[in-house]
């Protein structure tokens, strides 16, 4: 093994980071069942406000909100605001509030300047709001009946004041099913849960603006929605926020009670992920240059010097053997993703593939949040500074 070989040493040692991080995680993050188990009495009676931002979401509100109303937890309200939708949504909100006391709509006011949309429509969902507990819910997310209860119980047991769970993506287009697997495995394999939930780094958190379940005087003593009015990502920075005054941050998996809804094709999916992914480096240059050598270096080089080397006429046995290891390790970082996400595993097949289409998904979304060209349901995202 030669010294000007080092780029191979750093490659065995960066992949080895996503194999020991995800076997330590395996036993670090617990699950919210959507069972029912374990609510008492005294929590059935405490009032949880399920708070539903919805703009232009006619092809998937019916079933979040179907999913709402049967939800069996006791003491509860159910707001939805209807964002100043230009399609059907609205009507089909009004439909199903008819139909459930526990519900009913908000018209949003007006977009004021310096805000984004969605974090807008939560900060009036928060001020409509009435519970001790607020939960916040994708218009195209779906909950099992029993996930309130639980999720509930589980912030009661933990003392969480932000309780976010990790939902089931459902993936019907190629761009998906090449990515949401990818995100998961940069999730699960990158952070090691233990340490996040001991330590109080704000970046080293993951919230899902699928569902955040906020204690009400932790939500208003981080400053709700308004504090971050102007940064795109409302979960992650929420999540951050929460960790760096000192507040509890918990993430529990919700394979089998949170269902997000895929989106409407290819394009929608690959702009979807995109416009989140440089507000979550927090716009910097130099971490999505480090984030790119890291990614592509573990998962094209060993791939790469193994199909290089084993046709070349003169065979590096040193190269062969660092690569292979760094290969075994960041297979079996990606077959304990697909195992424990339910994600098929062919993709382990496939997997540079995926790092190439969210390696690319990053690049456009530096380009679009930089000049400013970002849109999202019909609306222009404001851009944001870069910096190095």
């Amino acid at each position: 093994m030669e010294l000007d070989n080092i780029q191979y040493y750093f490659v065995m040692v960066l992949a080895g980071i996503p194999f020991l991080i995800s076997m330590s995680n395996l036993g670090s993050l617990g699950s919210l069942r959507g069972s029912g188990d374990g609510l008492n009495e005294a929590h059935s009676s405490v009032l949880v406000s399920v708070l539903v931002p919805a703009r232009n979401e006619e092809d998937g509100i019916i079933e979040c909100l179907q999913a709402l109303s049967e939800q069996t937890h006791a003491s509860l309200e159910i707001i939805i605001l209807d964002d100043r939708s230009t399609d059907r949504t609205a009507g089909i909100i009004k439909s199903v509030v008819d139909s459930d006391p526990r519900m009913r709509m908000v018209r949003g006011m007006e977009l004021p300047s310096g805000w984004h949309g969605k974090h807008w429509a939560c900060e009036q969902l928060a001020g409509e709001a009435t519970g001790e507990f607020l939960l916040f819910v994708d218009a195209d997310t779906i909950l099992s009946r029993e996930t309130v209860s639980d999720a509930l119980y589980e912030s009661k047991h933990s003392n969480a004041d932000l309780l976010t769970v990790m939902p089931k993506r459902t993936a019907n287009c190629i761009t998906e099913r090449l990515m949401f697997p990818l995100m998961d495995w940069l999730l699960f394999c990158w952070m090691p849960i233990r340490v996040a939930h001991k330590r109080r780094i704000p970046n080293l958190s993951s919230t899902f603006g699928q569902f955040m379940l906020f204690k009400r005087e932790s939500y208003l003593a981080i400053g709700g929605h308004s504090r971050i009015r102007g940064n795109p990502l409302d979960d992650f920075s929420l999540g951050r926020t929460i960790k760096r005054i000192g507040l509890k941050w918990v993430l529990l998996e919700g394979l089998n009670c949170v269902e997000v809804l895929a989106y409407k094709g290819n394009v929608d999916a690959f702009k979807g992920v995109s416009r989140s992914i440089f507000p979550a480096i927090n716009y910097r240059v130099s971490v999505f240059i480090l984030f790119s050598i890291a990614l592509l270096g573990v998962g094209l080089l060993p791939l790469f010097t193994l199909v290089w080397t084993s046709t070349s006429a003169s065979q590096k046995d040193g190269l062969m053997l660092l690569s292979a290891m760094s290969l075994s390790m960041v297979i079996i970082s990606w077959l304990i993703v697909c195992l424990k996400f339910k994600h098929s595993a062919l993709i382990i097949l496939v997997y540079p593939l995926s790092m190439l289409v969210i390696f690319w998904a990053a690049c456009h979304s530096l380009v679009t949040h930089g000049f400013g060209f970002t849109n999202w349901k019909g609306r222009r995202m404001m851009g944001h500074r870069i910096r190095f």
